[in-house]
Formats: C-alpha cells, structure tokens, sequence
C-alpha cells in the first residue's frame, strides 16, 4: 500500500479558528498549528495535501500554512453534516486511493525518532491494511470523542 495523499479536516464549527493559532514548536520556532500539522505530513513522504474548510475560511488557511501555502489544495465543506461528512468532501481528491487523516485541532507528539504520521504510514503499507492512531481516553469522555476498536498487530 502506497500513501501520497493526506487529508485534514478543519471545518468544524468550534474547533475551524485552531489551526490558524501561532504556537512555538519544540525547536522554538513561532508557526501556525496548520504549519507543524503540514510539516507532520511532509516528514511522511506525502506531497498532496487537502484541507477541508467552510466556504470563506481558504485565504485564512492559506496564510497560515505560510511557506507550505502551494502545496495545498482545498475543498469547502458547504454543509455542517459532521465529521464524517467533512472527510467524504475531499473523496474526489484522494480518489479511492490510501490516504492519511489528520484533524486540523490536534498535534502529534511522539518520543519517537520517526513522527507520527511517518509510523502510520510505515505501518499501514508494510501490513496491507488501514491503520489509526488511538489515544486512551476515559469512558465519560467518549460522547466528545468516539471509540474505535480493533486488534493489535505483533512487533508493531
């Protein structure tokens, strides 16, 4: 399994104004959550990238991928269906294909030598199969999250 593509939500109402906050990353650097979600994806190897907005939010956007601004396509998520809904927007930029999720709120932290998005993508084509990153959450905060199940893999 090939992953060249990579697709990040941003257009939920209470969460869309994240992306766009200047932080300082670990190097000390002042960027936009939106830029250090764009450098995750690049340290993965993947080159296309889609963010899903509501109409109007694009130049904003733009902007705060700085640097990474052409690299970008997006693609407007007309209605407030949900998440769901938000991911399906961008089906006809991946195409069918394998391709890696990111929601445009969250950071990915890891101790790892390798990024985050660099081991999901390592792992989902070395097994042949879809691959999400979990995070253990307690039980009365699952209405805010949602659950996933699943098995785990040996040596992975």
């Amino acid at each position: 399994m090939e992953i060249k593509r990579a697709v990040i939500t941003a257009a939920g109402k209470n969460q869309r104004t994240l992306p766009l906050q200047s932080l300082v990353d670990r190097d000390g650097v002042a960027k936009t959550a939106l830029a250090i979600i764009i450098e995750e994806v690049l340290s993965a190897g993947i080159d296309e990238i889609c963010v899903v907005v509501l109409p109007g939010d694009q130049a904003a956007y733009t902007t705060a991928a700085g640097k990474h601004a052409s690299r970008l396509r997006f693609v407007e998520q007309t209605q407030p269906l949900g998440y769901g809904h938000a991911v399906y927007c961008a089906h006809e930029f991946v195409e069918g294909r394998p391709f890696l999720l990111l929601v445009g709120d969250h950071l990915y932290v890891t101790d790892e030598a390798k990024s985050c998005a660099q081991q999901l993508v390592e792992i989902a084509s070395s097994q042949d199969c879809a691959v999400s990153a979990v995070q253990a959450t307690h039980e009365s905060k699952l209405p805010y999250y949602g659950a996933v199940g699943g098995r785990l893999v040996a040596g992975v």
